[in-house]
């Protein structure tokens, strides 16, 4: 568990000068590292699996971005060695002047995409239930802040954070699910008909169109409102190609 006063570098384990190959790869490392599905069924292990991953998403949404990661490093050079404030980290689960308490809460994308019906989870020491509905990623539990004197008691604000998914992404602006997939040069060339293994472990046969090209996007007809389902608005699955390399008689060539 990281400390208060450690920076984003100390979160994902890398130098301040490490390239963005070797933050993303000790990002992907972490995740998988602490993914709720390995803190087995101690509720003080999956309650330190979940903040642990909360602070290695944050850390990368800072770091994994050039712009914000600039921002961050000139923040950094006017905080003094020795302080002991966070330095870029947002507090979560404090409660403000009203009583609220707004936290974070790490789910699968899975369940963000498909919901999953109550989920149990532990915030500020209580224990709380909430319906997870398909694409709603805020929620609002009445009264389960804290007291403030001469008032009633505070809401829990809940702000659910997508675990990332190798090769998956949400579209929030349109709810499609977006899978980078690899397709052989053929296919891609000629079109044809590949599977394709959705989030929740189901395989579909999916019509590729003839002459995409590495980083072209495609809706099959086979995925129509498969992505988020969403009661206001069902997305889609979306293919971004990546072209497999071919193989050769010396080897690998593009």
């Amino acid at each position: 568990m990281s400390r208060m006063g450690d920076s984003h570098y100390d979160t994902l384990g890398v130098a301040e000068n490490a390239t963005p190959e070797m933050i993303k790869k000790a990002y992907v490392a972490l995740v998988k590292e602490f993914h709720p599905d390995h803190a087995g069924e101690s509720e003080d292990k999956q309650q330190e699996y979940n903040e642990r991953l909360l602070e290695i998403m944050a850390a990368y949404e800072v770091l994994g971005n050039p712009e914000t990661k600039a921002a961050y490093d000139a923040e950094r050079a006017d905080v003094p060695i020795f302080s002991t404030q966070p330095r870029g980290k947002k507090m979560s689960g404090m409660p403000t002047k009203s009583g609220d308490i707004e936290t974070d809460y790490p789910i699968s994308m899975t369940i963000a995409a498909y919901g999953k019906g109550k989920i149990p989870m532990k915030v500020a020491g209580e224990k709380v239930v909430i319906k997870v509905y398909p694409g709603v990623r805020r929620y609002r539990i009445a009264n389960k802040g804290v007291p403030v004197e001469g008032k009633p008691r505070g809401d829990l604000y809940v702000n659910l954070k997508v675990i990332p998914e190798d090769n998956w992404e949400i579209d929030d602006a349109t709810n499609d699910l977006i899978c980078r997939l690899q397709i052989p040069p053929k296919i891609a060339e000629q079109g044809g008909v590949i599977p394709l293994t959705l989030l929740f472990n189901k395989t579909i046969k999916i019509t590729v169109p003839a002459g995409v090209k590495t980083g072209d996007r495609f809706a099959p007809p086979e995925g129509k409102g498969l992505g988020v389902l969403s009661p206001k608005k069902k997305g889609n699955i979306i293919i971004e190609v990546e072209v497999a390399k071919k193989k050769g008689l010396f080897g690998l060539f593009g």
